[in-house]
């Protein structure tokens, strides 16, 4: 079973991101993320073994114990690997400590990993720098001017099924963090 640990998005602030992708240029290069699978990604645990599922869960509940909700500001844009190989692009505010924090208590089960609180907004297969700079420029205007903030009470264990056109995400199960 191929896992990830993630935060859902509040249905305001999909809906706010969706309008941010219809003001994106599409190209042949670029894969948008359908609106339903936009959340935020903690941490990509990879392929596991049902039989792991249990004590991975059992590991999740115990970090959510450890940590309050708290707030995230969507504020800025970015491409993973590089500008000059782009793989993804991401939506995400990667400076908040409750975030942080949590996904370094991963470390201590999974790799170790620089992590940036972010949301695939796309693809990137063949994008040429001039069109990631466009795309980082277009999302980085539209977030200076609209509001992207949002509590976080919880956070989930999800599955994700490769299929075309697109991924499914299933939540496995949710850890509710204190109040």
């Amino acid at each position: 079973m191929r896992a990830f640990v993630a935060i859902e998005l509040p249905q305001n602030i999909k809906d706010k991101l969706n309008l941010l992708i219809e003001c994106l240029p599409e190209s042949s290069g670029i894969k948008f993320t359908k609106i339903e699978n936009l959340h935020i990604t903690v941490k990509f645990l990879g392929e596991l073994l049902e039989s792991n599922i249990e004590p991975i869960a059992k590991f999740l509940e115990n970090i959510a114990l450890k940590y309050k909700k708290f707030n995230i500001r969507l504020d800025k844009s970015g491409v993973f690997k590089s500008l000059k190989d782009p793989r993804i692009f991401w939506v995400g505010q990667d400076n908040n400590i409750d975030f942080l924090n949590i996904a370094s208590s991963l470390d201590a089960l999974f790799t170790k990993e620089n992590h940036v609180c972010h949301i695939t907004l796309a693809r990137l297969k063949t994008a040429q720098i001039f069109q990631v700079k466009n795309l980082i420029e277009i999302a980085n205007n539209f977030l200076s001017q609209n509001t992207l903030n949002f509590s976080v009470e919880e956070f989930y264990l999800f599955e994700s099924i490769l299929k075309s056109p697109a991924p499914i995400y299933r939540q496995i199960k949710k850890f509710k963090l204190k109040a």
